[in-house]
This record gives structure tokens, C-alpha cells and sequence, in this order.
């Protein structure tokens, strides 16, 4: 009984790749099974082509918004869609930068989302189970996000129509 009781007992972690998914960070994750030990990890794969062996995945899962308040803390790609809207939910977020893709505007967002100490950042995704065990430490006391209302569309508008 201790040991299913221990299984309750652990802090769950959601890793969300985006659409494209992110096989390295994937792969790394999955391979390494001592983070086992003292977190429940679960596995969003996208459209990547690496299929985890040792922990729990999905591809894509429409109602997932729904099921943020499952887990304690994050590990996303540097999409910025993923990143506020985990952000604007006060969710304790881990970054690590998709730099498999050819476009590298995730370095951009990542750096970003960092000095502004926003989010926990990983720069090297071959360092992110170091990362992964401080996770606890290196997501508290970051600075909560407040989302700014974008009204530029409200002023060329007033501004065409009042001119």
C-alpha cells in the first residue's frame, strides 16, 4: 500500500510540444526514468514522429484546457500561444526553445519570457531532466503575468473614422 500511496503523492508535470512537437525534448524526457521517481509526467507529442516508451503521451487533446488544474506544473515549447495561456491561468511554467525548427523566433520568446522572469527557461533542451528536478525552485517566486489589453485596433479605427 505505500507504494501506490507514494504514486498519489507526486507532483505532475504536463509537457505540451505544440502542433509541430518537439521529438527532442520528447525523447529526452521519456528516456530518463529516475524524474519517475518523484513526478508524474505526461507527454504531449503532436505531430512528432517519436513515440514515448516509458511514459504517458497524446497527441492532441481538444479538451486539455479543461484539464490544466490536473497538474502542478509545465514544460512547453517556446509557442507563445502555449506560454500565455498557461501564464494568464498563473500556471508554474518550464520553457525550453524548439531550436529543431528552422525558424528560430522560439530563442526570441524564450529569452523574453525569462528576463522578464516570467517563466523558468531552458536554453539546451539536453539539460532539461536537470531542469525537470529543480522545476519546483526554479518556477517559484516568478513574476506574475498580467495581461495587457491590445487596443491599437480601437484607435486606427477611431482614428479613421474621426478624421
Amino acid at each position: 500500500m505505500q507504494n501506490l500511496q507514494g504514486a498519489y503523492n507526486k507532483r505532475r508535470i504536463l509537457v505540451i510540444t505544440g502542433t509541430t512537437g518537439f521529438d527532442s525534448l520528447i525523447r529526452n524526457i521519456d528516456e530518463n526514468r529516475e524524474i519517475e521517481n518523484k513526478y508524474d509526467i505526461v507527454l504531449q507529442t503532436g505531430e512528432g514522429l517519436y513515440q514515448p516508451k516509458y511514459k504517458q503521451c497524446f497527441a492532441f487533446d481538444r479538451e486539455l484546457n479543461d484539464k490544466l488544474s490536473d497538474y502542478d506544473f509545465f514544460i512547453t515549447h517556446a509557442g507563445a500561444g502555449t506560454i500565455f495561456m498557461l501564464l494568464e491561468r498563473g500556471k508554474r511554467v518550464l520553457v525550453v526553445p524548439n531550436t529543431d525548427r528552422a525558424d528560430k523566433h522560439q530563442l526570441e520568446l524564450a529569452n523574453y519570457v525569462g528576463s522578464s522572469q516570467l517563466c523558468a527557461v531552458c536554453m539546451n533542451v539536453g539539460d532539461v531532466v536537470e531542469h525537470i528536478e529543480n522545476i519546483e525552485f526554479s518556477t517559484s517566486g516568478l513574476n506574475t503575468y498580467k495581461k495587457k489589453e491590445f487596443s491599437a485596433a480601437r484607435e486606427i479605427l477611431s482614428y479613421i473614422y474621426e478624421s
